[in-house]
């Protein structure tokens, strides 16, 4: 057996320092629902002009199916119940509105709130949402008034464990690589699992959408490894190959985009990893799941739900070339669950669900 900073050091991801990040205002209500909130689905994104825009959705003991809309900055925000039902899988915005990809039970859609406040008719991706065994995950980007995205979904029997493929749709590229409609493709065709999708925007250097994902042993749980695919907008056709292999179980990634490169996070054998490709090296910066990242000017911030029997919520800040993490949920009791990290300016805006007392609330660096 090799000692853990022999391992460390083979797999590239040292620990980061101790240290403190930028100082957190108060905790600012968001949406605050009537009902006893067991879990949450939810995403958030910030725009150019620096507010943080996302929806919401609810589960528990008289939760509605509403899904909400929320939108804020520091500590003003506000909040409307939208017309969509459902589960929300991502959250993305281009200037003409915020878009929603969720999943029901006829199926998975997408749909926007406009900057005026209303709502488009939802456009159905999948005929198949909430009817398998498993919750889909997924991802959406939009640029222009047009949007791009990806899912999973059951292609087979087993029930919870049957095998999951990847799936495209898009108005993103249109007159380019397709004449109308919604452009929609399976990207991947394994006997293993594909799941937990993430999307960077097309890169104005080379005009391709990247796409990160775990392809995993399903019912085994035993390996999982993250691969990468782009897709140029002129011709629509996904190239993929392998990104990670390290360890046994890489699963459940995030990306962004920096200003120097494409930077990756995601969790490797219960240790959250970050990798800024360029910018700088593979490192590990802590336990838990479910990572989330931003990048804003010169700073990247990871935020992640802990293992503990009352779940936290950390983060860890990127400035100036040094890591430094903090607990964003100290002194709370009761599980918390992060809903997404963004960032503006070099100061990262929090959206965590706070389970014990049913709230959505944000947390904003001053």
């Amino acid at each position: 057996m090799i000692s853990l900073c022999a391992a460390l050091l083979l797999s590239g991801a040292m620990p980061a320092p101790a240290g403190a990040v930028g100082t957190f205002g108060p905790r600012v209500p968001v949406v605050e629902p009537t009902c006893n909130v067991t879990s949450a689905s939810g995403d958030a994104v910030v725009g150019l002009d620096g507010t943080t825009r996302g929806f919401v959705a609810f589960d528990g003991t008289g939760c509605s199916d509403r899904i909400r809309f929320f939108e804020g900055a520091g500590g003003g925000w506000s909040k409307a119940m939208t017309r969509y039902r459902g589960v929300v899988l991502a959250t993305a915005y281009d200037g003409t509105g915020a878009w929603l990809l969720y999943a029901n039970g006829s199926g998975i859609r997408v749909g926007q709130r406009t900057n005026s406040g209303t709502y488009r008719d939802p456009v159905r991706v999948d005929s198949k949402g909430l009817t398998g065994a498993i919750i889909p995950s997924g991802d959406l980007v939009a640029s222009g008034g047009r949007w791009l995205a990806v899912w999973n979904r059951q292609v087979g029997p087993g029930g919870e464990f049957a095998q999951t493929e990847l799936f495209s749709a898009q108005t993103l590229g249109m007159g380019h690589c397709f004449s109308s409609g919604i452009n929609r493709q399976r990207i991947t065709n394994s006997n293993a699992g594909d799941d937990n999708p993430t999307l960077l925007t097309p890169d104005n250097a080379d005009g391709k959408v990247r796409l990160l994902w775990d392809r995993n042993d399903s019912a085994q749980g035993e390996r999982a490894d993250l691969r990468i695919a782009r897709m140029p907008l002129d011709d629509c056709r996904w190239r993929q190959r392998l990104f990670t292999a390290g360890g046994d179980l890489n699963v459940t990634p995030d990306a962004a985009r920096g200003l120097e490169a494409k930077l990756v996070t995601w969790q490797r054998d219960g240790k959250i990893l970050v990798d800024g490709g360029s910018a700088f090296g593979r490192r590990r910066l802590g336990t838990g799941f479910a990572p989330d990242i931003s990048h804003t000017a010169a700073t990247t911030h990871v935020a992640w739900n802990t293992f503990a029997a009352s779940r936290h919520v950390r983060l860890a800040e990127r400035a100036g070339g040094t890591w430094t993490t903090t607990d964003v949920t100290a002194g709370l009791h009761g599980d918390q669950q992060l809903i997404g990290v963004t960032g503006t300016g070099n100061k990262a805006t929090v959206l965590i669900v706070n389970l014990a007392t049913n709230r959505l609330y944000a947390r904003s660096q001053r």
